[in-house]
């Protein structure tokens, strides 16, 4: 018998970040992806569930702010590549030094119109960095529900993506209209299309939930990668 995977997005933080919810259809079990801030509304909405594991797509801050009080609420693991480690150390330098999260090409437009939205605070509590490494390939037994990780770098070295059933949740790494932003220090735009190319690789009809924004799906991306590497984002 089939097993229905069921995805429900919770939007959270400044920058509008996709917090997802996977589990089985009529099974408790669950995985929580990307809490990326707002950990109350994260709680609510698994509130009837019971949470397996954390699992993050990448450690840009607002993919991981929740973590701290997800995880100590429901007493699970954090999973993430362990290509990832050296970006959530960045992501604090940068804010201690600068007085802000970095919000990529964002960040020059919110701290015009309002900066206490990025303000970085000494006193917030944050994510230790510890998780469970995840590898390339890895089947996570979500109750019935396999879920495929796929390590697809580029937007950052560790980056995520998982396939489970006739989807894919991409994190950062595609979008509808191309790539995530890519970028000295820790991304690169040529990583980034290989594991595009990999993702496009996938049905047409495979449904794409990235890290912000919309879905869309395989068919309606891959007429435009030639699109994208020659603009170069």
């Amino acid at each position: 018998m089939t097993v229905r995977a069921v995805l429900r997005r919770v939007v959270v933080g400044v920058l509008e970040t996709n917090c997802w919810i996977l589990h089985a259809h009529g099974d408790r079990r669950a995985l929580i992806v990307d809490p990326g801030d707002e950990p109350g509304r994260v709680l609510d909405a698994v509130a009837h569930l019971d949470v397996v594991a954390v699992l993050l797509t990448h450690a840009h801050f607002d993919h991981v702010l929740a973590v701290p009080e997800v995880v100590e609420a429901l007493g699970v693991p954090v999973l993430a590549h362990p290509a990832d480690q050296p970006v959530w150390p960045h992501e604090i330098a940068t804010a201690r030094r600068t007085g802000h999260w970095d919000a990529g090409t964002a960040t020059a437009d919110i701290l015009a119109r309002d900066p206490a939205r990025l303000a970085f605070a000494g006193d917030t509590r944050l994510w230790d960095g510890v998780s469970v490494p995840i590898a390339d390939g890895q089947i996570l037994q979500v109750g019935p529900l396999p879920v495929r990780a796929l390590h697809t770098p580029g937007h950052t070295p560790g980056g995520l993506s998982l396939a489970v059933d006739s989807h894919l949740l991409t994190g950062d790494t595609l979008f509808p209209g191309g790539p995530g932003l890519t970028g000295p220090p820790l991304s690169e735009f040529a990583v980034v299309i290989r594991s595009v190319r990999r993702l496009l690789g996938f049905p047409g009809a495979t449904r794409i939930h990235p890290g912000h924004g919309p879905d869309t799906t395989v068919a309606t991306e891959l007429p435009h990668l030639d699109e994208w590497i020659a603009r170069g984002w």
